[in-house]
């Protein structure tokens, strides 16, 4: 049997290396990695740091804090490709 927890962070971290070297648009690939890093984060939180056997509240404060990192971190890159 895989783990899939230890399987996808190593299968994202080579999608994201694979990408510096192919010929993207810049948002595809930022949306993209965005996106890997989200869904990694969310998978080591879930699994690695035992979340999902802690209270409902605790975990509704990770997830507001991982949606405003991830909007805050969106802004940034936005801003960056404007200027």
């Amino acid at each position: 049997e895989v783990n899939i927890v230890a399987l996808y962070p190593s299968a994202s971290t080579g999608v994201a290396m694979l990408f510096g070297t192919i010929a993207l648009s810049y948002g595809l690939i930022v949306g993209t990695l965005l996106g890997l890093a989200g869904m990694k984060a969310l998978l080591i939180a879930l699994f690695y740091q035992h979340l999902k056997y802690e209270p409902r509240s605790l975990s509704s404060w990770v997830l507001i804090g991982l949606v405003i990192a991830s909007l805050l971190m969106s802004l940034v890159f936005i801003q960056l490709h404007v200027h």
